[in-house]
């Protein structure tokens, strides 16, 4: 017997083969091969067991039926109103206590405005005795916060940098040379990089 040409067929092959475009290679090998071609036969009775098949379709109800079974959730602010609305209206207790409750709110602001309108010194006494606090401790922030300041062990020379105005305006001029050089630095790194191309050499 002699040996089989070739690898054995794989699955393109195969459809390939199915096809009527199987390469001459792996023709010659279909033909020299039981194995290959027992898989080629099995797969064309497969292929033609599948051709045979009615297509099945669903009907045309199948849409509608599908459709009526599908709960669609409503938006959550009206999902929760009407929540709202069918606790509140369930029984004559739920009833009771939603009216008690708006009688409550109205009453506690009606009672507010009532109290506003009879006691405006007491009212503007304690707005202006809340505006002397809030002033007393943001002075108070102040002044700890300048007491800090001054603490500092730089701030000596600071002061005695300060109190001359040719040594504060060469001070200020450093800084701002300073300033500029690390903003031209920075935009520096940040500027994109322009493209090289790359030349190869002979």
């Amino acid at each position: 017997m002699s040996p089989v040409s070739g690898p054995h067929l794989t699955p393109e092959d195969l459809d390939a083969w199915l096809a009527g475009g199987l390469v001459p290679a792996a023709q010659e090998h279909l033909a020299g091969c039981p194995a290959c071609q027992e898989l080629a036969d099995t797969e064309r009775e497969i292929v033609t067991l599948i051709s045979g098949l009615q297509l099945m379709s669903p009907s045309e109800e199948f849409a509608d039926r599908v459709m009526a079974r599908v709960a669609l959730p409503q938006p959550l602010r009206v999902g929760t109103f009407d929540l709202l609305r069918q606790r509140m209206f369930a029984s004559r207790r739920s009833m009771a206590f939603a009216a008690g409750l708006l009688l409550v709110m109205l009453g506690s602001m009606a009672g507010s405005i009532v109290w506003t309108v009879g006691h405006q010194e007491t009212l503007t006494a304690l707005g202006s005795w809340l505006a002397a606090q809030a002033g007393q401790a943001a002075w108070l922030g102040v002044r700890g916060v300048a007491s800090n300041f001054i603490e500092q062990p730089w701030f000596a020379g600071f002061r005695e940098l300060a109190s001359s105005p040719a040594r504060l305006a060469i001070a200020s001029g450093l800084a701002l040379l300073a300033y500029l050089g690390g903003v031209l630095a920075l935009r520096r790194l940040l500027a994109l990089p322009t493209p090289r191309v790359a030349h190869a050499s002979v």
